[in-house]
């Protein structure tokens, strides 16, 4: 494990993609993620989608690795004694839910702090925990759209869809929130080391996605400051920001817009010819519109497998990149240098290649603890906590724990 928050205990409720995501990446950096579950239905994340065999599907082997599984109803007397004596032994609070949820089980900020004063309390929502949009449950694309990532649209014979052209941004809230909240935890673990204090959080994807769309959203919201000059620069027709196919079949994406990668291309390949072909004017030239340019680069890229200009990228200094899909990515030797892929030893699903951590700290070496079954720490972190056999016998026979 990487150990970055290795000591740090973490106590996690709710379902599906934003919190898990969120202890997930906790998880990752070594602290210890306990999640708390029903024990009538559990996270049903585990069931949706793509499963490699029941109960494990994708998310849940992913998104819900190094954790541990409690499964107790915090709605009973008994279940509240539990999460008590959770909360007591944690240093951060993770939530998922909306709206009223966590005051009807006791497990709004001010009664946890009540009983843990210097607790981290996150709550990572679609929409957040104020405003008018609170209450409603959310999904992972209702946060982009929110958020203002929707593919436009148009009604076509009374039906809407997707203007023909365009496409649905890829889900993006359910990735940059809880990573945004991961940030903002570790940010509250730092100022509760420095003073004690600990703090309430509120993190809405749909923010987060409207923050990380700056890019876009700046001219779209300002379009009378726009220098309309600028405004046609860019790399949709570009040839030197541009796609282009390989000896071997492949594709690199080649991005020369600044006038020294540009000149290390041209020297690298023997066509000092094509030197001048670059506004030495512009901070960056994206060769837009140049079609007779961009023709002859697919001819010049052709000449040479992805390896080998790659290899002459890093020789030269060239801004050049494998363009990939995933069935590629394994063959990357870049990748798996870095150790982005990984075989993982599930006890029950088998081998599988799963996708690393990218936080990598010198000296340590990640490994992952496998997704856990429906409690199935239930009994070890509760004994940590101090509850003896007999009483965890007790609630298991009355369906308080799993």
């Amino acid at each position: 494990m990487a150990g970055l928050l290795e000591g740090v205990r973490v106590i996690e409720t709710g379902v599906l993609m934003t919190v898990d995501n969120l202890g997930r990446f906790l998880g990752d950096e070594g602290a210890d993620v306990v999640k708390v579950e029903s024990p009538q239905l559990g996270d049903y994340l585990r069931d949706i989608m793509t499963t490699f065999g029941p109960g494990w599907s994708t998310f849940h082997l992913t998104l819900n690795r190094n954790k541990r599984s409690v499964a107790v109803d915090a709605r009973t007397a008994d279940g509240a004694e539990v999460m008590t004596r959770l909360i007591e032994s944690a240093d951060v609070f993770i939530t998922g839910n909306v709206g009223t949820t966590n005051a009807k089980l006791g497990l709004d900020y001010e009664s946890v702090r009540r009983i843990n004063p210097a607790i981290v309390y996150c709550q990572a929502t679609g929409f957040g925990a104020t405003g008018p949009y609170a209450e409603v449950p959310t999904h992972g694309q209702m946060m982009d759209e929110l958020g203002g990532s929707t593919a436009p649209l148009e009604v076509v014979d009374g039906a809407a869809r997707i203007v023909p052209g365009e496409k649905q941004p890829p889900t993006l809230g359910v990735v940059v929130g809880p990573l945004h909240a991961a940030f903002g935890v570790a940010a509250a673990l730092v100022r509760k080391e420095r003073t004690g204090e600990g703090c309430y959080l509120d993190v809405s994807c749909a923010d987060v996605v409207l923050a990380a769309g700056w890019l876009n959203a700046l001219p779209a919201l300002n379009p009378q400051l726009v220098d309309p000059a600028s405004a046609s620069s860019g790399p949709v027709e570009s040839a030197k920001y541009q796609h282009y196919s390989t000896k071997d079949g492949r594709f690199v994406l080649f991005c020369a817009i600044e006038a020294k990668f540009w000149d290390h291309f041209c020297r690298a390949i023997g066509r000092d010819d094509l030197l001048g072909d670059h506004r030495r004017d512009l901070v960056v030239d994206f060769g837009r519109d140049e079609e007779i340019l961009r023709t002859e680069l697919q001819r010049i890229f052709a000449t040479r497998t992805q390896a080998e200009w790659m290899d002459l990228a890093v020789t030269h200094d060239i801004t050049i990149g494998p363009a990939l899909r995933f069935p590629d990515v394994h063959d990357d030797p870049h990748l798996r240098s870095r150790q982005m892929l990984l075989v993982e030893d599930h006890p029950t699903v088998g081998p599988f290649t799963t996708i690393g951590n990218p936080l990598q700290v010198q000296g340590e070496t990640f490994e992952i603890r496998s997704a856990p079954t429906l409690g199935q720490h239930t009994d070890e972190v509760l004994a940590e906590v101090g509850f003896d056999v007999g009483q965890r016998q007790q609630w298991r026979t009355a369906g308080v724990i799993r």
